[in-house]
């Protein structure tokens, strides 16, 4: 299956595309940080008309530099403690069916999830300007339906306990970046992109 000229696009404007559903079924979101407990999830996304890529190693552009302070744009960009807008989330999936545009967010967090509203927050406002960019320079108006935020949280050897998630699954949907869905994974899980969807 081949992808949609505009998600092919978009795909096209970035340099930090780990997967797509025209090559790919399975979405692998990992965590480089060695201390994390939760390393790795994975989404079987089936083919389709989606692409995922990874903001957080985007970011950092390590290809394309020696120096982690060099300022690309805008000391706005700088890698600063100061600067809660630059920072990402671990992974994000455009998918498109039909004629809308679900934009997926995801993080990976060990233990308690906290501290991801300003990484759903920042990714959010660069995938605007993506969006916002592709409308001023192609002429193709790419609008988003839907958002969605899901943070994986765990990754212990533990059985989990068999209770109910923060927000009920049917909340998915009306998850924000300062509340969003939370699930409780192990390490290595699988689960169906599908039912984030839901």
């Amino acid at each position: 299956m081949a992808l949609s000229e505009d998600l092919n696009y978009l795909m096209d404007s970035l340099s930090c595309v780990t997967y797509n559903g025209a090559q790919h079924s399975l979405i692998q979101i990992e965590e480089k940080d060695p201390s994390a407990k939760l390393k790795k999830v994975n989404l079987n996304a089936g083919n389709g008309n989606w692409f995922c890529f990874n903001p957080d190693e985007g970011r950092k552009c390590s290809h394309l530099r020696r120096n982690s302070n060099l300022v690309l744009m805008s000391p706005l960009l700088k890698v600063d403690s100061r600067f809660d807008h630059h920072c990402a989330c671990d992974a994000v999936i455009f998918i498109c069916e039909g004629d809308n545009l679900i934009v997926v967010y995801i993080d990976l967090k060990s233990g308690n999830p906290t501290g991801y509203s300003s990484q759903f927050k920042s990714t959010r406002q660069f995938v605007r300007y993506l969006l916002s960019l592709t409308e001023e320079f192609s002429g193709r108006k790419i609008s988003i339906y839907e958002e969605r935020y899901i943070i994986f949280y765990g990754g212990e050897n533990r059985p989990l306990l068999n209770k109910k998630t923060t927000i009920p699954k049917s909340n998915v949907k009306q998850s924000l970046p300062d509340n969003a869905y939370k699930r409780e994974v192990k390490n290595d899980s699988t689960l169906y992109l599908r039912e984030l969807l839901a």
